[in-house]
């Protein structure tokens, strides 16, 4: 059974009311009549509610699309980051035509293909090495991303960078993406247990200070009940990461 679309639904209505409400209220001040502004704004409802239906619902493709994209580049890097090399040589080698494998990297006619897939970006040491590699003509280096200090010594020293987002899109049209992805099965970090990580000590002091700064402005406000419970729930957040943590 197909999920309801809350949101476009919700969207939809909204402008159908709005048109409804401009057409009637416009239409029975200049008509005086009752009828003829219900027909107008039944029919400006409907059209406009259909229009919207159809402009927000392609936007809300769109917007999936996109985000599936991310979500596989992303599973595409971690993927290639914990990939042995053996692997990665092959998967490129089947997607650039004619390349072949020599050490570490891949010859394509003029063309040193080097790899370096990392989970952070690349830094200077690591196009260093790509520069020391004895190498006449064209180099690429096919990675996740680079540090911008990287990305401007890989520029000055003419270095064509193919970033995930490049990758993706060759093996993509090459019809190489992996079936399953090394982590795609990990369990997700739940809602609470991010909420721990992220609750330290070092949030004790700044609670103290905001939960007792609440405290003091109920002395001299006219609501001042409002300040007592932010204040003190701040000072209980900030007793708990303190003793707890």
């Amino acid at each position: 059974m197909k999920r309801l679309n809350l949101p476009l639904v919700l969207d939809t209505l909204f402008a159908a009311m709005c048109a409804f409400l401009l057409f009637f209220t416009a239409i029975r001040f200049y008509t005086q009549s009752a009828v003829i502004a219900l027909v107008f704004g039944i029919s400006a409802s409907l059209l406009f509610g259909a229009l919207g239906y159809l402009y927000i619902s392609a936007k809300q493709k769109k917007t999936m699309l996109i985000t599936r994209d991310e979500k596989q580049k992303k599973l595409l890097a971690l993927h290639l980051s914990l990939s042995a090399d053996d692997y990665i040589k092959k998967l490129l080698q089947s997607c650039l035509e004619g390349a072949k494998i020599r050490g570490k990297r891949l010859i394509l006619g003029e063309q040193c293909c080097f790899y370096d897939f990392k989970m952070q970006p690349l830094t200077e040491d690591d196009i260093a090495r790509v520069i020391k590699y004895k190498w006449e003509k064209d180099k690429i280096l096919y990675c996740v991303r680079l540090s911008p200090e990287a990305a401007v010594l890989a520029e000055n020293f003419s270095i064509k960078v193919i970033g995930i987002d490049g990758v993706y899109k060759l093996l993509s049209e090459n019809k190489q993406m992996p079936e399953k992805f090394v982590y795609e099965d990990a369990k997700k970090i739940s809602f609470f247990k991010k909420i721990k990580l992220r609750f330290s000590r070092r949030l004790a002091a700044p609670l103290f200070w905001s939960g007792a700064a609440l405290i003091a402005l109920s002395y001299i406000t006219f609501f001042p009940i409002y300040y007592i419970i932010s204040g003190g729930i701040m000072l209980i957040l900030a007793s708990v990461a303190l003793i707890f943590n």
